[in-house]
């Protein structure tokens, strides 16, 4: 059994990180995802407080581009080519080896995917102002959730991720898998952490997890559901990529498919504080990155032909991003593609990370360099061709975000196109969304007493919130009035 302390403290990073909840179940990961990164605030939360917006940031690689076409509001180009950052009036702010058991295929192209069909016509443009948020509980008892997503087979089925290695059905909690004898879950960052169906899981019964194995490494693996799919063989297991983890934090976890067809996965910087290892700016690594690889072709996978840094001497080849510092998790919108990024922060800020969907790879997120927005190790550092945050708050509202889902679901059309994401120390959810202008607007919705560890998406577009402490899952439900 692992107890950790009530306190955490680093005289090396500076920080000292407590927990407001009795329940020893949320001491247990008050480090998860967070490694530690920042004091936890002593708020109270409220049922529902009033929403708090403020105006962020607008990047000069959307100013330039133009404001992505969400599937409702129809927002017009940005109108500044130059960064802009608006007034705020309140607070938002190792060199491991890698081993792959194959070198992958240099012959690939994109995988087929069917893609759900933008409805640009009719819904209403998301306004904060008019919805109200509160979390509904919809299932009990899990052992540390982390994930929750769907199989995308027709089947309804919502699928649960628990940190020691299990992946139980949200409705009955029976087990899909279970790997718990060969899942390393000791250390609070460590555990199964991510799961993607494959886009023809229906056909194939494949689907992919990432999991620390008893060495402290990560593991991405595909596991098979033979038959009726209702159940996978934990005997089926192909490792697709390993890499070496020099700290026991800053794992990142997060698979997910793409429209595109490709798989991509998250690395944090390899752990303990600073980028101690030189991982975040360093190409040659897959630590501090977000990768993307053809699972459909190679041996045991693909370099997709158009990944930004191919056939670049020293640079790794799966790498799609990097400057990452722990991405722990991510998503694209179902509708559009676009790619949203939850980047946990070190000891001042938290900070949301976009691309929008048709937009070559290779960009650099900063990490040493900034730490957000903001120069990190030095005063006054080279910004050159990073590509800043959209928003970011600091450690007075939270300390380790949260990465959460547009909101694409039928339940509540007033919600549509509202991107939610949270903070797992201090159990606020905020919406991020963009005016007719193109800049972003985020907004505080709620604050619970809960450890949002994180969030989730069904097959219709709901979007649910995990608890560690508790083991609850809840559903994100809205009200206009």
């Amino acid at each position: 059994m692992l107890v950790v302390g009530m306190v955490c403290r680093s005289t090396q990073w500076g920080i000292s990180l407590e927990r407001k909840s009795t329940w020893l179940g949320s001491i247990l990961l008050a480090l998860f995802i967070a490694g530690c990164g920042g004091d936890r605030s002593a708020t109270s939360p409220t049922e529902r407080a009033e929403p708090t917006t403020v105006s962020v940031l607008t990047t000069a690689e959307e100013a330039t581009a133009g404001a992505s076409q969400s599937a409702e509001t129809e927002e017009p180009e940005p109108a500044s080519p130059a960064p802009t950052v608006a007034e705020v009036e309140t607070p938002v702010a190792t060199a491991g080896r890698q081993e792959a058991t194959a070198t992958p295929s240099q012959n690939s192209t994109p995988a087929a995917r069917a893609t759900r069909t933008p409805e640009r016509a009719s819904a209403a443009r998301f306004n904060p102002q008019d919805v109200s948020l509160r979390l509904e509980v919809v299932a009990e008892g899990f052992a540390e959730p982390l994930f929750v997503t769907h199989a995308g087979d027709g089947s309804g089925r919502v699928f649960v991720v628990e940190k020691g290695g299990v992946i139980r059905l949200l409705k009955d909690k029976q087990p899909f898998l279970d790997i718990t004898d060969r899942v390393g879950a000791q250390g609070s960052e460590q555990g199964l952490l991510g799961l993607a169906f494959h886009p023809r899981f229906r056909q194939n019964g494949y689907f992919y997890v990432n999991y620390t194995n008893q060495d402290g490494d990560s593991v991405i693996s595909r596991f098979t559901a033979p038959g009726d799919r209702q159940r996978a063989d934990a005997g089926s297991e192909r490792v697709v990529l390993t890499e070496d983890q020099p700290a026991a934090n800053h794992n990142g976890g997060m698979l997910a498919f793409g429209r595109d067809g490709y798989l991509y996965a998250g690395f944090g910087d390899g752990g303990g504080a600073n980028d101690q290892f030189g991982n975040g700016q360093n190409r040659n690594t897959l630590l501090g990155k977000i990768l993307r690889i053809d699972v459909n072709r190679g041996s045991p996978y693909a370099i997709p032909q158009d990944n930004p840094f191919r056939g670049e001497e020293g640079v790794r080849a799966e790498i799609y991003a990097y400057g990452l510092r722990n991405p722990w998790r991510f998503s694209f919108d179902r509708d559009t593609g676009d790619l949203y990024i939850g980047d946990v922060g070190q000891g001042q800020y938290e900070w949301v990370l976009y691309q929008r969907a048709g937009t070559k790879g290779g960009q650099n997120y900063g990490w040493p360099i900034t730490e957000g927005d903001h120069c990190f190790l030095e005063e006054g550092c080279n910004r050159e061709g990073i590509t800043p945050p959209v928003t970011e708050y600091t450690h007075d509202l939270g300390c380790s975000i949260t990465g959460g889902y547009v909101y694409r679901g039928e339940r509540y059309p007033a919600l549509r196109g509202a991107y939610l994401f949270g903070d797992y120390c201090d159990g606020r959810v905020w919406t991020l969304h963009r005016d007719r202008a193109g800049k972003w607007i985020q907004t505080e919705m709620l604050q619970e007493e809960i450890s949002i560890s994180s969030f989730g998406e069904d097959e219709a577009g709901e979007v649910y919130i995990t608890d560690l402490a508790s083991g609850n899952v809840y559903q994100v439900a809205a009200s206009t009035d």
